[in-house]
């Protein structure tokens, strides 16, 4: 199963689109909506609040990903930097 690149939700085989980008990268989205935001608007998934990455990175409370990716370790990476920046803004 694939994954959406801007919204991060689960891609029925079969369904999407895939957009490939000049240097080979493949980017896989569920909707136009997610293409037009990513690639036409050059907006980031995390920043619009309808997406699944929004949830994880705002909330306090941790979302499950849905698969060990690159993006799914950088999720991670920038929410311990958040938890780490916190203990040191309070000193």
């Amino acid at each position: 199963m694939a994954f959406c690149n801007f919204c991060n939700t689960e891609i029925a085989k079969g369904t999407g689109e895939m957009y490939v980008l000049k240097d080979g990268t493949i980017l896989n989205f569920c909707s136009s909506k997610c293409r037009n935001n990513g690639v036409k608007l050059k907006r980031e998934g995390r920043l619009v609040k309808w997406t699944n990455k929004t949830y994880v990175l705002s909330s306090g409370k941790k979302v499950e990903e849905k698969k060990e990716s690159a993006f799914a370790k950088d999720i991670e990476a920038k929410l311990k930097e958040k938890e780490a920046a916190k203990p040191a803004a309070k000193k």
